[in-house]
């Protein structure tokens, strides 16, 4: 069974909009990605683009996993997938008027490789409190070595 190696949760709250995570040393790859394809979440050198632009507020955790981490059915949403970075290196980049607004730093340990990433996605409501009126969503960028 997979265990978690290393986590972090970035208590920075992301307010419009999450452009997605990037290498940190290679961040303007980010801007290129499209998230068409799955029509949420879209991968490609250095960067991982997610689509959030219904959630006024995210927090995301990073998670290091030595292996596939197991199933979490009790989020919303799931992507799974691969991604190539440059330095092992990564952080959630914003955008709002034009500035770019970067998280915290989370570190895989370990330059040009090919990770397999899985993002999990948890809109927070609670009774008449919908999702939709709280505007608040947790996710959760998992990631592990690709298989050789």
């Amino acid at each position: 069974m997979a265990s978690i190696i290393a986590a972090l949760l970035d208590g920075r709250e992301i307010s419009k909009y999450l452009i997605g995570i990037a290498d940190v040393e290679a961040e303007w790859d980010l801007y290129k990605i499209s998230t068409d394809a799955s029509g949420w979440v879209g991968t490609g050198d250095n960067g991982i683009a997610i689509d959030e632009a219904q959630s006024e507020r995210c927090m995301i955790k990073y998670e290091f996993w030595d292996g596939p981490p197991p199933p979490f059915d009790s989020w919303d949403r799931s992507w799974s997938g691969s991604v190539h970075l440059a330095s092992g290196r990564v952080f959630s980049i914003s955008g709002r008027s034009g500035d770019a607004f970067h998280g915290a730093e989370f570190d895989l340990g370990q330059r040009d490789n090919v990770w397999q990433v899985k993002i999990l996605r948890k809109s927070l409501g609670y009774e008449e409190f919908t999702p939709d009126l709280i505007s608040f969503t947790l996710l959760k960028a998992q990631f592990w070595p690709a298989p050789l």
